[in-house]
């Protein structure tokens, strides 16, 4: 019998991914957030182990709405995972909620990442190519710290070479680079994928420990800023 290789490995891992994006990953993940919402709808949420406070609070971008922001990177496997469940997620948010994304930068090998990213947002083109990227990286292992690399995969994508790349060494994409690694900084993140809710609430994975249940307690913290403000009134 033939061992599997390396690329079998990859494979399956590509099938698997793409599962997630078709109509029964889709099926799935909404039974899976709603299980993990029923299994911990009896407990209140409790500091330190299924979020922590953020001190200080960070100003938020949504005035009169509940800001959701989640932190990542292109090369965290756990990320690549989250994508997909993310992007059926965020499709039911209420309209009082604002979720965007964020590139984290917790070393300088983060920082080409994160300067895709807005690359990426300032061609209006992050929501559509974010899961080539994440395949890009994760199943091909492709190095985007690498331009030859990244030029080959924007070619790949039939994205204007000179523009992409116009902005992608413009001052402005650096200078958000630069943001994203104070930014990483003031939200005081653990790790990735993380979600900060209204500025003073993070969990992640680390705390929830895995991505279903992370959105489950997402979408609670949601619910506990919602109760808080209605407090205030």
């Amino acid at each position: 019998m033939r061992r599997p290789t390396h690329s079998d490995a990859m494979a399956s891992l590509a099938q698997g991914r793409r599962h997630w994006l078709g109509q029964a990953g889709r099926a799935a993940l909404a039974i899976g957030v709603a299980g993990a919402q029923l299994a911990c709808a009896s407990s209140e949420l409790v500091p330190e182990r299924d979020y922590a406070l953020i001190d200080p609070a960070q100003a938020t971008q949504a005035p009169g709405r509940i800001e959701v922001l989640e932190f990542y990177w292109f090369g965290c496997p756990h990320c690549a995972d989250m994508h997909p469940r993310l992007s059926v997620w965020a499709q039911r948010l209420p309209a009082d909620v604002a979720f965007s994304t964020r590139p984290a930068v917790f070393r300088e090998s983060w920082v080409a990442a994160a300067r895709l990213h807005h690359t990426l947002a300032a061609l209006g083109e992050l929501e559509r190519r974010a899961e080539a990227v994440f395949e890009a990286v994760q199943l091909d292992e492709a190095d985007f710290s690498r331009e030859a690399v990244l030029a080959r995969w924007v070619q790949s994508q039939g994205l204007d070479h000179e523009r992409f790349f116009l902005v992608y060494h413009s001052d402005a994409a650096r200078a958000q680079a630069a943001a994203a690694m104070q930014r990483t900084k003031d939200y005081q993140l653990r790790g990735v994928p993380a979600f900060v809710v209204d500025g003073r609430y993070l969990t992640s994975n680390g705390f929830t420990g895995s991505a279903t249940e992370t959105l489950a307690v997402v979408d609670r913290l949601v619910e506990k800023v919602r109760a808080e403000r209605a407090g205030r009134r």
